[in-house]
């Protein structure tokens, strides 16, 4: 049997010299030359010590009769028995350099660590941000099935009030409403009786109709008015510098103090005890008008520079014409009023009752004409009062500190804000931008809710660490800037980032608020001054 190649080499006949030198070959074809370490054809090794081709060898064998072709005289016989097979073993790449020494080793460790820890932690970032979205969808789906079912509800309590109505219209009434619309289908048909009585939880369709048209007039403007409101409104280092700039005394030496106020562009409605309602326009700085109103007003409202509405706790109400002073309409109700305001349309007047009702009035023949009346289930007494900018939705503080949100154009009570706790509410403001309300309380704290979620996104003065006391709110007409005041003076926070921007002193609790262009009026408990603040 064939042995192994170094039998060969160390028991060759050759001379020492001969073998070190067949051991220390290279690994060339002696044959053809070729290089045999990138060959594909089988190698083999002579008992002579020479390395070839195993294909040429044995071409060159059968050319010699058999004989070594290496060796000189060629008499030695060679068959392929005699050969050597050389089994090719794949090349091992030599180390890496840097990973040649222990420091290089540490080293590329701690890389890889660091990579690896780098990684685990971005896997563990994407985790937390996942579930942070899962968190968000699951609790927008839940409101979405709230709200779904909340609608569902008032459709099927719609339904079951028009099927309740249906049943009640006689018959012959039915058949002649139906004639009239078909000979009258084009017209608009105006109300030309009032009704006796007011309706209940319902408003007339000619009324409904005449502020659902106010609504789709004032809702286009809103984004543009906002804006425009924005770009002039006063940035939070102007409103820490406002001072007292000016001070204006518009009612007569014996009024002991100023019971409310209204603003409209640029004119100034106050309400004094001295039974006055006086109307100040702030860009020319003259008196407009002065109303007698003939006991102490505590509500006024103004409507475009036009209309000015007083009323007092004793149920009486007087709108006034700011044209030429005249009296427009007067009324006296059986209930104490707690709120009053103008509604866009311009023909009607919203009023808030002690007694836990929202009355609904309309100037008709200059009269006011009770139309509606809301009022809720359970007996309630509400304390204040607020119109929404588009004029469709009312909301009204009560004594236990809930909020009742009522929705004109659907009939309804539409939604109830509460924070859990019985809290009486002092005062009530609508933002311009139609989506947050501010309440203040007896015990002092301001909240802030959003409409559309119908919760409290912040609550300010809880501990009474700003203002001992808050009686008055008011927004900036951006919707930026909320301003309320009390004993204390008038704090002033800006909208989502609730801190205190700014602070105006006052020695006497604030009773009213206005905002005007790059100013702040306000008036103090038995104070008959208006106390303008600008920058100084």
């Amino acid at each position: 049997c064939p042995k192994p190649l170094h039998h060969y080499l160390l028991n060759c006949p050759y001379p020492k010299s001969s073998r070190q030198t067949l051991a220390s070959m290279s690994l060339t074809c002696e044959i053809s030359g070729e290089s045999l370490t990138n060959t594909t054809e089988e190698i083999v090794v002579t008992p002579s010590g020479h390395t070839c081709i195993k294909r040429l060898l044995l071409a060159k064998l059968s050319e010699n009769g058999g004989m070594d072709p290496f060796e000189q005289m060629q008499e030695r016989p060679l068959s392929e028995d005699h050969l050597i097979t050389l089994s090719k073993k794949a090349s091992i790449p030599p180390p890496r350099v840097h990973a040649t020494s222990l420091p290089n080793l540490l080293q590329q460790m701690q890389k890889e660590y660091d990579a690896l820890v780098l990684e685990l932690f971005d896997t563990r970032k994407a985790l937390e941000d996942t579930r942070q979205e899962l968190s968000q969808a699951l609790y927008q789906n839940d409101a979405a099935v709230r709200v779904v079912a909340r609608l569902s509800m008032e459709r099927d309590a719609a339904r079951q009030e028009l099927e309740k109505w249906n049943s009640s219209v006689a018959p012959g009434a039915a058949a002649a409403a139906q004639t009239e619309a078909v000979e009258e289908p084009s017209k608009k048909r105006r109300r030309t009786e009032t009704p006796s009585e007011p309706l209940q939880n319902d408003i007339p369709s000619d009324d409904l109709q005449d502020m659902v048209d106010a609504w789709g007039t004032l809702q286009p403007q809103r984004k543009p008015m906002l804006k425009k409101a924005a770009a002039a409104a006063p940035t939070s280092e102007d409103l820490a510098g406002y001072v007292v700039g000016d001070k204006k005394a518009l009612h007569k030496t014996t009024c002991k103090g100023l019971t409310a106020m209204a603003k409209s562009d640029n004119v100034l409605v106050t309400a004094g005890k001295d039974k006055q309602v006086i109307a100040y326009s702030l860009s020319e700085n003259v008196v407009l008008q002065s109303f007698n109103f003939g006991s102490i007003p505590t509500c006024v409202d103004i409507f475009q520079s036009s209309l000015v509405a007083a009323a007092n706790k004793n149920g009486r109400i007087i709108l006034y014409s700011l044209e030429d002073g005249s009296t427009v309409a007067e009324l006296q109700t059986k209930t104490p009023i707690v709120n009053l305001c103008i509604h866009p349309t311009g023909k009607h007047l919203c009023v808030a009752t002690k007694a836990g009702k929202i009355i609904i009035y309309a100037l008709q023949d200059q009269k006011l004409h009770p139309v509606s009346e809301f009022s809720g289930d359970e007996a309630m007494e509400y304390t204040c009062g607020a119109l929404h900018p588009d004029g469709l939705i009312y909301a009204a503080g009560t004594t236990t500190g809930k909020v009742h949100m009522w929705d004109f154009k659907n009939k309804l009570l539409a939604s109830v804000l509460e924070e859990g706790e019985e809290d009486p509410v002092e005062a009530i403001v609508f933002s311009n931008n139609g989506y947050h309300v501010a309440t203040s309380h007896a015990s002092a704290a301001v909240r802030f809710w959003d409409l559309r979620k119908q919760k409290t996104i912040a609550t300010l003065n809880p501990d009474k660490s700003l203002l001992d006391s808050v009686s008055t709110l008011a927004f900036d007409e951006s919707g930026k800037y909320l301003a309320y005041g009390g004993k204390g003076g008038v704090q002033i926070t800006a909208v989502k980032e609730w801190g205190e921007t700014a602070k105006l002193a006052s020695k006497s609790p604030v009773s009213a608020i206005a905002w005007g262009e790059a100013m702040i009026a306000t008036t103090a408990e038995g104070d008959r001054v208006v106390s303008v603040h600008q920058k100084s």
